[in-house]
C-alpha cells in the first residue's frame, strides 16, 4: 500500500507543537528556537511531509518568489548571478523566477507585468535603465525591486553592484601605467545599455594628449571581438599596442583572431578583458581582466530582498568592489 503523505496538523501532534510554529519553521522563519526546528524537521521528513506552495500563499497571502529580468542567458555572468541567487533564496525557502528580456525595454516591461500576475513579490534588474512606465508599474503594487551590475546612490531605486565608470578607468590607468599610450577599447551596443556606456565614459576621463583610445563598437559575442580585431587590422592606422574589451566574450573573440593573423599576445599586443569569466584564468596565456564580484552581490540583493519582505528592512544602496587580476596578457609595448 502507498504511504500516505502526512500533513501539518499530523506534524504537529507528533512533535507536541503548534501547527503555527510547524509553519514558521517550514517557511523557515527565524523565530524558532534551534531544537525546535530540528525536531520538526525530523518529523517532517519521517512523515514525508512536504508544504503545498498553493495552500502556503494562501494561508499566509504571500507566494514567497522573486522575479529576476536579465538581459540574456547568452553569457556566463548571468548563469553565474542567477545560480547564486537561487541558492541565497532557497536557504529561506523563497523560490526564483527568471526571464529574459533580450535588451528590449518593451519586452521587460511585458515580462515584469506577467510576472506580477504570477505572484513576484519582488523584482531584481540587471542595470539601471528602464522603460518609463515599469517603475510606476511596480510602484501601484507597493512592490520593491532593485537594480544590480551598478552603483548610483542618488538613485530612488537601490542600487547593488560595482562602479563601472571607475573600473574602467581603473583599467586604462592600469594599462597607461605599463607604457601603452595607444588603446582600442571594443564593447557591446552602448544604446539602452548604462554599464557599457558607463564604461565608455570611465574610460574617456583617461584621454588626453599623452594617451589615445579609439572606441570599437560591435556584437557583444565572441564573433563580434573576432570583427574587431579585423577591423583594427585593416584600418590604414596602426594598430594599439593594447586592447581593452569591456567583455571577457569579447576578448576571447579578440584572442581568437589575434592568433589566427599571428600576432602575438602580450609580446606584439597586450590585451585585457571584463568579467573574469571561467574559463579566463586557463586560457593560454591567461587573461588580464577586471574581477567583477558577481556572486557576493547576487547574495546580497536576494538577503536585501528578503529582509524587506519579511522585516520591512530598508534596501540599502551597495557597492562592491572589482579588481583587476593581472595574468598573462598584458605587457610592457614594444613599439609607441
Amino acid at each position: 500500500m502507498k504511504k500516505e503523505t502526512g500533513n501539518i496538523r499530523a506534524v504537529a501532534n507528533a512533535t507536541g507543537v503548534s501547527v503555527a510554529t510547524v509553519s514558521r519553521v517550514m517557511n523557515g522563519s527565524e523565530k524558532v528556537s534551534a531544537k525546535t526546528r530540528e525536531k520538526v524537521l525530523t518529523v517532517a521528513r519521517k512523515l514525508s511531509y512536504i508544504p503545498n506552495p498553493a495552500a502556503r500563499a494562501l494561508s499566509t497571502n504571500r507566494s514567497y518568489t522573486i522575479a529576476a529580468i536579465v538581459p540574456t542567458f547568452e553569457h556566463s555572468i548571468f548563469a553565474r548571478f542567477l545560480t547564486t541567487l537561487e541558492e541565497t533564496l532557497k536557504a529561506r525557502n523563497y523560490s526564483i523566477v527568471v526571464a529574459v528580456s533580450q535588451w528590449d525595454q518593451d519586452e521587460e516591461l511585458r515580462l515584469t507585468e506577467s510576472l506580477l500576475g504570477l505572484g513576484a513579490e519582488g523584482f531584481i534588474f540587471s542595470g539601471i535603465e528602464r522603460h518609463p512606465d515599469l517603475l510606476p508599474t511596480l510602484s501601484r503594487r507597493n512592490v520593491p525591486c532593485v537594480f544590480t551590475s551598478c552603483w548610483a546612490p542618488e538613485l530612488e531605486i537601490p542600487t547593488i553592484g560595482y562602479d563601472n565608470t571607475a573600473l574602467s578607468s581603473d583599467a586604462v590607468h592600469y594599462l597607461c601605467n605599463e607604457g601603452h599610450k595607444n588603446i582600442a577599447v571594443i564593447h557591446g551596443p552602448s544604446e539602452k545599455n548604462d554599464r557599457t556606456q558607463a564604461r565608455i565614459d570611465g574610460a574617456l576621463t583617461m584621454q588626453n594628449s599623452e594617451c589615445a583610445i579609439r572606441f570599437l563598437e560591435t556584437e557583444l559575442s565572441a564573433n563580434g571581438g573576432a570583427q574587431a580585431i579585423c577591423r583594427l587590422a585593416d584600418s590604414e592606422a596602426p594598430l594599439p599596442t593594447a586592447i581593452l574589451a569591456f567583455s571577457d566574450v569579447l576578448a576571447l573573440g579578440a584572442m581568437f583572431e589575434l592568433g589566427r593573423r599571428g600576432i602575438r599576445i602580450p609580446e606584439d599586443i597586450s590585451l585585457m578583458g571584463f568579467d573574469n569569466f571561467e574559463w579566463s584564468a586557463t586560457a593560454n596565456p591567461a587573461l588580464t581582466t577586471i574581477n567583477l564580484p558577481t556572486r557576493r552581490m547576487a547574495r546580497a540583493s536576494g538577503e536585501a530582498m528578503m529582509d524587506f519582505l519579511e522585516n520591512g528592512t530598508a534596501i540599502e544602496p551597495v557597492k562592491m568592489q572589482g579588481e583587476i587580476l593581472k595574468r598573462e596578457t598584458v605587457g610592457p609595448p614594444k613599439r609607441p
